[in-house]
């Protein structure tokens, strides 16, 4: 892959076998594009935190879970798929709008709060008991 051409018309030969030139490729877990757009990895990753979200719908539903525990569950196990490799990211608004949308998807199927019912994010979050938003996390993630 060579970044910032997206057609790269030079062939690499390696011992006569012909590289392929593409234009991204997964390079642990991380997509990787010609461009550095981070967009499409963060929809993968909100895609694959999703799928681990719906894997704890027992415990988001039990009533014998602290709001509290349930908060430290889905840090750690889906936000941290979300945030896998956040550090290299380059955030458009269009991608912290859809960051934030997720997170508070999460707080409200948590809490079992339709979005229906029209409860601000900012009483979402005092439910929760949530000091640090995901942009947050990344600013410190990248700082660190």
């Amino acid at each position: 892959m060579v970044t910032g051409k997206e057609n790269f018309k030079e062939q690499i030969e390696l011992e006569d076998i012909k590289i392929e030139n593409v234009t991204e490729f997964t390079y642990l877990g991380s997509l990787l594009t010609y461009d550095n757009d981070c967009s499409k990895e963060i929809g993968r990753r909100i895609g694959r935190a999703t799928g681990v979200m719906a894997e704890f719908k027992n415990i988001w539903k039990s009533k014998n879970i602290s709001i509290k525990t349930k908060r430290d569950i889905m840090v750690t196990c889906v936000i941290g798929v979300v945030l896998h490799a956040c550090e290299t990211w380059i955030l458009k608004k269009k991608d912290k709008n859809k960051l934030m949308a997720f997170e508070m998807r999460c707080y409200r199927r948590i809490l079992n709060v339709r979005w229906q019912q029209k409860i601000m994010n900012e009483e979402i979050r005092k439910r929760m008991g949530s000091k640090r938003n995901i942009l947050q996390r990344i600013k410190e993630r990248k700082l660190n």
